[in-house]
């Protein structure tokens, strides 16, 4: 038999190319410039959200519309409600793919009863942005006008408030958390939190109740309010109409300063010339006779100072010469600097010089001052949540045409040459929408996009085709930014941000060096360990383990696969598992030996029989790796799919290469010396 197989020399030339793979950039940086080194110097190892630092966004899919949908009489607006939670994780994938994150993690998850999609996005720079990106609610609408108010409107939204208050009621409710799950993006539910207000300044409808509640209280009652206005779509300006649920946060009695600002009243008396800002067009004089006349003028205001008003009267160019030049109070910033400057360095009754600013030259007269005042009071301050149900009489139903009919949105042109935009419906919707603008002939039909009311044309004749054209006053870039929108976020449900989880990038940095340290100090460990016990057989071990990482590393940067914490601990323990095979292989292998067999047959016995112990225990570990994916969230997911990764490695490099590497002593003095093998003293049988 060769000491040397195929087999032995095949997996040597493997692990050097890997090797290779795996280098050090700064190693790599070397290589020279063909195509195959710069692929090499491409792979890299993707780390996750936990050691490279960046954000998770949760965001809650809010599948009441859809759900009303499928409650309602009409069968054939129904749609399956994990249709719609894929189409928003498409959508979301689409968004995410543009920001040119590397390797996002995007999962559905379901908190609470409620269907959740998770975004991670490690590295990522700005992450306002990134949340404007995703999170938008690109939810595309057609709906139509009411032709009669609905009756039974305002009582739905009282009950749902009070179902609402009910639970925001209940000891162990927490009203931000209720508050974040029950807004939504249209408006028509908010959440205001840490809303602060003196007592003086506290709407209308909360002044008798938050002044009866304790810190932390929820008002017993829903609470009508109002003082809130809104353009509506005629471009009216009407009240919002409102029913709110409140809780008193803290309230505390502070100081509250006000200060009025430092104020002159003054007249004056301007002499405009021609070409001066404003001048009237029958004023004739040059800006050198301007300026004598009014040094005359100020001589006589100086002199006599009671005839002001009058020299105002018979002289000023301005509009204020009928009321005898008053200006009444003002403050700083209201006037041209020059003037400004002059009346507030002036005392009551004083006249000045002439004044030159662009309108012409002034002759100031301060009648009266006002000195800055600051009031200190101690006032009850406020802090309050509340929930806002929007009860304002909606003019528009939605018709059951929406995004999920969406195919696909292109920018085209007008007769007269403006940008619009063009949206183009799958077969359902075309039908949907044929059938809508036959029955709506003569009518108008609203489109909305995330919500605002963007165009309500009025429907000329039945349209098919399945195609609609969104117009407006839309320049090329908005058509454009609309139509991208659209294409990449044309959303199924509306989504909202529940929460928003940051890790530093030098907490990540930290974390990796903490487990690499840990891992570092683990091998070390066991490489003394196998050595020390199993001599040569311990350091065919280590050399399988080398080979072990090589393959590891080699495929974490060569495919998309996240390396994430818990994915680290997967691999250590993986690693137990490849060293707890060895063992076993070892020490059978001892066994046949101490009991005299030939090194070759002790070996080929040691293989067979700690196979079975092997082959089960990690294809029970692997099945429990396939639960844990299923059934875990992104930690366990990344644990358990490391794990596995590790384990069918290690079961490679525990038989095939340990027993290649232990062939090679066949037939060697090595293989009879006890001492190297780790055996008794025995007579061998068959030398």
């Amino acid at each position: 038999m060769k000491r040397f197989s195929k087999g032995l020399i095949s997996i040597i030339i493997a692990a050097i190319l890997m090797g290779i793979v795996i280098l050090p950039d700064s190693v790599k940086s070397k290589l020279p410039g063909d195509p195959i080194s710069d692929w090499v110097r491409g792979q890299k190892i993707t780390l996750g959200l936990d050691l490279q630092g960046g954000t998770q966004l949760d965001y809650r899919i809010d599948l009441r519309n859809a759900i009303k949908r499928n409650e309602d009489d009409d069968d054939s607006n129904d749609v399956r409600l994990h249709d719609v939670i894929e189409g928003v994780r498409t959508t979301i994938e689409r968004r995410v793919d543009g920001l040119g994150v590397s390797e996002p993690q995007i999962y559905l998850s379901n908190i609470a009863g409620e269907n959740h999609i998770i975004v991670e996005l490690a590295g990522i720079k700005d992450i306002e942005e990134a949340k404007k990106i995703v999170g938008k609610t690109i939810q595309l609408e057609f709906k139509e006008a009411k032709t009669k108010a609905d009756p039974d409107e305002k009582a739905e939204i009282e009950k749902e408030a009070n179902e609402v208050l009910q639970e925001a009621l209940k000891t162990d409710s927490d009203f931000a958390e209720i508050g974040q799950s029950i807004k939504t993006n249209d408006g028509k539910i908010e959440f205001r939190e840490n809303e602060e207000n003196y007592e003086e300044m506290l709407p209308t409808h909360y002044k008798d109740v938050l002044s009866n509640l304790t810190d932390g209280q929820v008002y017993s009652k829903t609470v009508e309010g109002g003082g809130e206005f809104m353009l509506s779509a005629g471009g009216e300006v009407t009240e919002k109409k409102s029913i709110r649920i409140v809780q008193l946060v803290s309230k505390e009695t502070k100081e509250k300063t006000e200060s009025t600002e430092e104020r002159v009243r003054a007249s004056h008396i301007l002499i405009a010339y021609e070409g001066a800002e404003r001048a009237e067009e029958n004023v004739g004089r040059t800006k050198e006779e301007a300026k004598t006349l009014a040094e005359e003028v100020a001589i006589k205001a100086k002199e006599t100072p009671g005839k002001f008003p009058e020299l105002a009267s018979e002289y000023s160019n301005g509009p204020s010469a009928t009321s005898g030049g008053d200006l009444d109070f003002f403050g700083h910033g209201q006037m041209a600097k020059a003037f400004e400057d002059a009346a507030f360095s002036m005392e009551v009754d004083q006249v000045s010089d002439p004044v030159e600013t662009e309108f012409g030259y002034h002759i100031i007269m301060v009648t009266d001052k006002e000195e800055a005042i600051e009031t200190v009071t101690e006032e009850d301050f406020y802090i309050y949540n509340e929930i806002v149900f929007d009860t304002t009489p909606d003019p528009w139903k939605a018709t059951g045409l929406d995004g999920s009919h969406f195919k696909y949105a292109t920018v085209t042109y007008n007769q007269i040459g403006s940008p619009e935009v063009n949206i183009q419906f799958n077969g359902e919707g075309a039908d949907l929408f044929e059938e809508l603008t036959g029955r709506l002939t003569g009518q108008r039909l609203a489109i909305f996009v995330g919500g605002e009311l963007i165009s309500a044309p009025n429907v000329n004749e039945k349209i098919s085709g399945g195609s609609a054209v969104i117009t407006g006053d839309y320049s090329l870039e908005k058509a454009l930014q609309l139509a991208n929108d659209l294409n990449t976020g044309a959303i199924d449900a509306p989504i909202i941000l529940s929460g928003q989880y940051t890790i530093s990038a030098t907490l990540g940095e930290n974390a990796l060096h903490l487990s690499l340290l840990a891992g570092i100090i683990g091998l070390i460990a066991l490489v003394l360990f196998m050595i020390l016990y199993y001599r040569l057989l311990g350091i065919f071990a280590i050399i399988a383990l080398c080979i072990y990482a090589v393959i590891i590393i080699f495929i974490l940067k060569t495919t998309p696969i996240v390396m994430t914490l818990a994915g680290i601990a997967g691999i250590i323990l993986s690693i137990g598992m490849a060293v707890d095979a060895n063992i076993l292989i070892f020490e059978r292998t001892k066994e046949e030996l101490n009991e005299g067999k030939s090194f070759i047959a002790a070996v080929q016995t040691g293989f067979e029989r700690a196979w079975t112990s092997i082959r089960d225990s990690n294809i029970s570990s692997l099945i429990t790796c396939v639960i844990l994916w299923f059934f875990g969230n992104s930690i366990i997911r990344g644990f358990a799919i490391m794990l596995g990764l590790g384990i069918l490695v290690s079961m490679f490099t525990a038989i095939t290469v340990t027993r290649a590497l232990i062939r090679t002593l066949t037939g060697t003095k090595i293989s009879k010396s006890n001492f190297l093998m780790g055996t008794k003293k025995v007579n061998i049988l068959n030398k």
